[in-house]
């Protein structure tokens, strides 16, 4: 998908684009101009009656006995979950695939395994789900937002009245404020 969005950006075919990368697979692009526009971080997802909500903090190296459910696809959170659990010592033991985010949290609520996901991607969480903090062993891996344009190229009225609009969301959401997508 990052490749389609580069190319539409050098042809011309859109003016502006929302990105984004981890710190392994940075977008570094000199054609581009790119504005960071916020920090997304990384939260695992367990079900609403997980043992593990009583804990003040799950540290990811005590989930290596857990089932994953893990994006399928080779879909980029995928590899989020596998450099995440080898930073803190095993191999997930992946149970199941999904396909998009409301379908792993379904799985993970029928009690089929735990995940991972960014946390904005959970704007619209189950209820019977919970969403937690990766534990001090193991940082969690963040996701930059981004909003792209070409460098060689003056922006139309239009493009600069657009991204006004994820700039703005992008202020409603700094980095404290993500709270708000409720943990636990």
């Amino acid at each position: 998908m990052l490749a389609r969005l580069l190319d539409m950006l050098h042809t011309g075919e859109v003016e502006l684009a929302l990105l984004w990368d981890y710190r392994w697979n940075r977008v570094t692009d000199d054609s581009l101009a790119v504005t960071h526009l916020l920090n997304d971080p990384t939260v695992l997802v367990v079900p609403a009656t997980s043992t593990f909500l009583d804990q003040p903090e799950t540290r990811l190296s005590s989930l290596a006995e857990q089932h994953w459910i893990i994006r399928a696809d080779n879909h980029p959170v995928a590899d989020v979950l596998r450099r995440s659990c080898r930073l803190a010592g095993f191999e997930p033991r992946i149970a199941y695939e999904s396909h998009d985010y409301q379908e792993a949290q379904a799985m993970v609520a029928a009690g089929l395994g735990i995940a991972i996901a960014p946390r904005l991607a959970l704007t619209n969480r189950r209820n019977d789900v919970r969403l937690m903090r990766f534990g001090s062993d193991v940082p969690a891996p963040v996701r930059r937002i981004l909003l792209a344009r070409p460098k060689n190229r003056t922006p139309t009225p239009a493009a600069l009245a657009m991204a006004e609009i994820p700039r703005t969301v992008a202020a409603g959401f700094m980095e404290g404020d993500l709270d708000r997508v409720q943990l636990g």
